[in-house]
């Protein structure tokens, strides 16, 4: 009895509340969008009036470091992203972003729940739109099949709503570009270029030996805490985030016998970090073939290592600015905030033997290499 009561501590009232709107809302998936085409119309006029001009995709392996650099993006006034506050309504971004400014709840920082020292309010920006990419393309998340979407897909009903959606976005939030983390966008970058093609890309890497360390260490404690909290198994499942825990699936690149080999070496303690280090190369292996043979794709995308966002800030965050075509004007103040605060985390170590060390080194460092590592 003790445990559950301090399970409930553990897990805000909000977070239970959250839980049952997003429940609802998918449960009953033709009234959410019957009430996104209601607000579309509501707002046709200015909705009309606008085009998405130069949307800025951030992607990457989970915990590559997307998060650090959407929060910072995110506080550029020319951008308008996804927050918090949208995760149970996400169908509603103009309405529900009104609704939220009518209450309190959520206004104090909280540790998210990755425990990774980053604080978050419901003006904070997430990662919220893969939930529409699930409704429209269903094996999106189908770890059997490849999940590389080229330029040659097209689904008209899905490119309306995505338009119409992110204008939405901009108009509640009054910004003139859009801007979005989504790590499952990797697979996908021919296929937005092809609705943009002015869309800007940042793809965001992370040296193998800590960036394996770091998932091995979010997955785990992703399995305690639905171990906890069950529902959370069920939320991450309907909100399209299945990078850890439970419900975790692999994003597959094109190469299926490499899947089956990698779940293989997940289920034996003794070759599970094999097991990342494969899927890591197999991310960024399939991610720099396409740099190398599409030409657009590579001018649209610009390689960002997480060591040299810590360790050269200024000089990366400007190049990140000038690839994606923003001003500094109205940003100094944050560039030199993160200036100040960028650094490597100090809440963990990696601990892996020699042996573990020898197995990323071997199956990594070609792919490393191709990124500068």
């Amino acid at each position: 009895m003790k445990s559950k009561n301090k399970d409930l501590i553990n897990f805000p009232l909000m977070g239970y509340v959250g839980y049952g709107v997003t429940k609802f809302f998918t449960s009953f998936t033709k009234l959410s969008y019957l009430l996104d085409r209601i607000e579309t119309l509501l707002l046709r006029d200015s909705v009309n009036e606008l085009t998405v001009d130069r949307p800025i995709y951030i992607t990457g392996l989970a915990r590559a470091g997307t998060t650090i650099i959407l929060e910072m993006l995110n506080k550029h006034p020319f951008l308008a992203s996804h927050k918090y506050k949208h995760i149970p309504m996400p169908f509603l971004p103009h309405a529900f972003g009104q609704f939220s400014e009518l209450s309190r709840f959520y206004t104090k920082p909280i540790e998210r729940v990755h425990k990774d020292g980053i604080f978050v309010t419901r003006e904070s920006p997430e990662a919220i739109e893969e939930k529409f990419w699930q409704h429209f393309f269903n094996n999106n998340h189908n770890e059997e099949i490849s999940n590389v979407m080229s330029g040659a897909i097209s689904n008209p009903k899905f490119e309306q709503f995505y338009r119409n959606h992110i204008r939405k976005l901009l108009i509640n939030q009054k910004g003139s570009r859009y801007l979005a983390k989504n790590n499952y966008h990797i697979t996908r970058l021919e296929y937005l270029l092809r609705i943009f093609p002015n869309s800007k890309f940042l793809l965001i890497i992370r040296n193998p030996v800590n960036h394996i360390a770091s998932l091995i260490k979010q997955t785990r404690l992703f399995k305690k805490m639905e171990e906890k909290i069950p529902l959370l198994i069920d939320w991450h499942k309907i909100t399209g985030h299945s990078e850890f825990g439970h419900y975790q699936l692999c994003i597959n690149a094109g190469d299926n016998e490499l899947i089956h080999k990698i779940r293989r070496l997940w289920k034996n303690e003794k070759t599970y970090v094999k097991g990342w280090a494969y899927y890591w190369s197999s991310l960024y292996d399939y991610v720099m073939n396409l740099l190398e043979t599409n030409k657009k794709i590579k001018e649209s995308t610009l390689i960002v290592r997480y060591e040299d966002l810590c360790e050269n800030p200024a000089e990366t965050i400007d190049k990140i600015l000038e690839h994606s075509e923003l001003p500094l004007n109205n940003f100094e103040k944050i560039k030199k905030y993160y200036i100040r605060h960028l650094h490597k985390p100090t809440y963990y170590t990696p601990n892996f033997s020699n042996q573990e060390l020898l197995h990323i080194s071997e199956i990594t460092n070609a792919t490393a290499s191709r990124f500068g590592y």
